[in-house]
Parts: C-alpha cells; structure tokens; sequence
C-alpha cells in the first residue's frame, strides 16, 4: 500500500507569509543641524564678548583731564576724539563750555578743534560719555588742555582717544548676524523636520 504525506493543512495550499514592517524612514535633516546652529549662536555671543571686551579696554585706556580744570597729556599724530564724561552723558547731556589745547613746546603742533558731527555716546563701568569734538594732531608732543565750564557736574572729565563708532559696529553687525543666524537656522530644522515627518505619517497610513 502506498501513501502519500503533504503538508500539514492539506489541499496543497501555499502557507501565507506574513508582511514584515520596515523601519521608518530616518528624517532628514538630522538631529546634528541642531548643533551647528548652536554653535553658530554660540560664535556669534563669544564674538559680542570679546569685541565689547575690546571697545572697553580702549575707553579705559583714554586720556582724562578734569572739566573743567587743566590737564597735561601726550597725544601722536593722528585724529582724536574729545568725550565729554559725567552725569548724563551716555544720553548726549553736553554741559557748555570752551576748551584749549595748547602744545606745551614749539615742536607739538595741533589743528583746528570742531564739534563733533552726530552723536556718539558710551557707558562702560564707570565710564559714561559723549563725543564732543574732533582734534587732529599735527605733530605729535605733549600739551596742556584748560577748559572752563559753568555747568559741568563735579567729577566731570574729558577724554582723549580715537572714535570707537567703528569699534561698536566690528562688535554690534558680526555678533548680531551670528546669532540671528542661529536661531533662524535651528528654526528652520525644525520646521522642515516637523514637516517631513507629517508627510511620512500620512504615507504610512495610507
């Protein structure tokens, strides 16, 4: 007697195989773009720091004469400019007065002093000030400044030094770009993440 054995279930039929669930898709852009705006953000604050670090270390480095009173400083050639420090100054406040430079030898020589055009103000510390004018140095000496003022607080000072506006803008624009930069960016990761993983729910679901 011959038999025969089939598979278990009988009929011949072909036994049904399961469907195996894919990984999901990894989103793009990845995770790692989150970090590259970080440090963008982060490049552009240390950036602010250093820069302001900078702007106040040159206003410490001015030379100061009481106003009013007389002082004597040793100026190079070159163009500087004469801040008005005291109360009020970081809001333009400019008590009146009259200032002289004088070279305090025949070699020193010094240009003609004009008021400053536009505004330029500052408050670093203990230091508040206003650009008051502009003094170009012929030749380089020492010199005497006597200033008379009847509305100065006391305590006031004027300071010799050169312009920081070109100072403040290397400092303000690259740090405010940097940062802006930044937060855009890591936005945009967002958004674009947030977007693509709707459209693979949606398609998963489909």
């Amino acid at each position: 007697m011959v038999t025969s054995a089939g598979p278990p279930g009988g009929g011949g039929e072909a036994s049904a195989v399961a469907p195996v669930a894919l990984p999901p898709a990894k989103l793009r852009p990845g995770r790692v773009w989150y970090w590259v705006a970080l440090a963008v953000f982060l490049a552009g604050v240390a950036w602010g720091v250093v820069a302001f670090v900078s702007i106040i270390g040159r206003v410490d480095s001015f030379q100061r004469v009481p106003y009013p009173g007389t002082g004597v400083i040793s100026l190079t050639r070159g163009s500087y400019v004469i801040y008005y420090e005291g109360p009020g100054a970081s809001s333009g406040d400019l008590p009146p007065g009259h200032v002289d430079v004088v070279p305090l030898s025949g070699s020193p020589d010094v240009g003609n002093l004009t008021s400053y055009s536009g505004s330029l103000t500052y408050q670093f510390g203990s230091h508040e000030g206003t650009a008051a004018a502009t003094l170009p140095i012929i030749r380089s000496g020492r010199f005497q400044v006597r200033s008379t003022s009847s509305a100065a607080p006391p305590g006031s000072h004027l300071a010799f030094g050169s312009s920081i506006a070109g100072w403040v803008v290397a400092a303000a624009v690259p740090t405010a770009v940097l940062v802006l930069a930044g937060i855009v960016g890591a936005i945009v990761v967002a958004i674009i993440r947030h977007m693509r993983a709707k459209r693979a729910r949606f398609a998963a679901a489909a």
